[in-house]
């Protein structure tokens, strides 16, 4: 976990002063001696619309942005901090901290109201002592999602179904080693005997909304890895040196999937050689060297610590980032196209890890709309239940699957 940590440094380090989007009650001032001449001490303008006249809430985003430019410039004038802005847009949609953890000793020196927009300027100083807590976070909520693995599998022309190959159980202790869970091996076999169709289909990479429901609801599985592993003898190679060892060599293609939208997170194709006495362990250390590359999953380096190959890091990135922007289609029924329009504006500008709204048509008093979302359709639920009454509405909702939200609304 401390290694997979590491990794992500620079892609959190700058985002960390992404701030909750509520409301209400936010102070002026935080008080404490500020260091003379301290280099993370600035000032930046931070903007937010006024929906409804709420200045106060407004007021209160407004902040919030200010802090979230400060962090980046501030970041941005050390050498370290330049490499590590350019992941500031992808990570400030999904980091929440608290303000105090990131920036102290700020107070507002200027603030005004100008037509339907609000524009506050902070001085503070910007204070990444909470760093290590919010990549934690990062992780259990984005970062480390649970596995299922699908591999075919052939030593020198023997085919072996997924469910129970080497391939597999060697991706699971190799992933292992950086904190990733996986769905069970043997519930992987026996689901794939009991639901041939759907499982069929999770193999060949088509995730379609049967397959979501039984992969996710049924068993958790966020991020499935499905591909081939072939070995094929080459002891000729080495019969001039080892007269008794065997030789294969592993030819491994692999793909992973995020569950949620069906979208390709990484993919890659590599090559390694195994040796032993005998043929079949020959073939399973070929798996194994090819697997624990820096080309693929990655293995511990000589402290003992695990370091991450590049398709594991391709995964674990792309996740985050589907996670940042993940569409979420919302069925919406009770509105009329007034109404309709407000509650569009309302979610997008009130509720929080909402990026975007797009309008998807509208017959009498039933809409569609695509929302663009920092998590998954249950936050959205919640976020939406706890916050509609807030924004004038009544939110019941009907039905809540993978990227899909059906909602009952009315105006109050």
């Amino acid at each position: 976990m401390k290694r997979l940590i590491a990794m992500f440094t620079c892609i959190v380090l700058v985002g960390v002063a992404f701030i909750s989007c509520g409301g209400g009650g936010r102070q002026t001032t935080r008080q404490q001696p500020t260091p003379v001449n301290n280099e993370m001490v600035g000032e930046a303008e931070g903007m937010a619309m006024i929906f409804d006249g709420d200045k106060a809430l407004a007021r209160d985003r407004a902040i919030d942005d200010a802090m979230n430019k400060l962090v980046k410039m501030k970041l941005g004038t050390t050498v370290e901090g330049r490499s590590l802005v350019q992941d500031f847009a992808l990570v400030e949609s999904i980091i929440e901290a608290s303000s105090t953890g990131m920036v102290r000793n700020w107070s507002v020196i200027k603030e005004r109201a100008e037509s339907d927009a609000y524009f506050v300027t902070i001085r503070g100083e910007v204070y990444p002592a909470a760093v290590n807590e919010t990549i934690e976070a990062t992780l259990r909520n984005y970062g480390r999602p649970k596995f299922m693995i699908l591999i075919k599998e052939s030593f020198d022309g023997v085919i072996k179904d997924p469910g129970e190959t080497v391939s597999e159980h060697a991706m699971m202790d190799i992933m292992g080693n950086a904190g990733f869970e996986f769905v069970d091996s043997n519930m992987t076999a026996e689901l794939i005997k009991k639901e041939r169709a759907r499982m069929g289909k999770a193999i060949e990479g088509k995730i379609g909304e049967d397959v979501q429901e039984l992969l996710l609801d049924d068993l958790g599985a966020e991020v499935v890895i499905i591909g081939t592993a072939k070995t094929s003898d080459q002891t000729a190679v080495i019969s001039g040196i080892a007269k008794n060892m065997k030789s294969k060599q592993a030819n491994i293609m692999l793909k992973a999937i995020d569950v949620y939208t069906g979208r390709v997170l990484a993919s890659k194709v590599h090559n390694a050689a195994g040796a032993h006495i005998d043929a079949e362990t020959a073939s399973k250390n070929a798996i194994v060297n090819c697997l624990s590359s820096r080309q693929m999953l990655g293995k511990n380096d000589d402290e003992g610590k695990f370091v991450s190959g590049d398709f594991m890091n391709q995964i674990t990135r792309q996740f985050l980032k589907s996670a940042t922007n993940r569409l979420i289609m919302m069925t919406v029924s009770g509105l009329n196209f007034n109404d309709m329009t407000k509650f569009r504006d309302a979610l997008q500008g009130r509720v929080r890890g909402v990026s975007k709204v797009y309008p998807r048509g509208q017959v009498g008093a039933a809409a569609k709309i695509e929302v663009e979302f920092a998590g998954k359709t249950h936050d959205l639920a919640q976020e939406l239940v706890a916050k509609a009454d807030k924004f004038g509405f009544t939110i019941e909702i009907k039905e809540q699957k993978p990227n899909k939200l059906v909602i009952h609304a009315r105006k109050n």
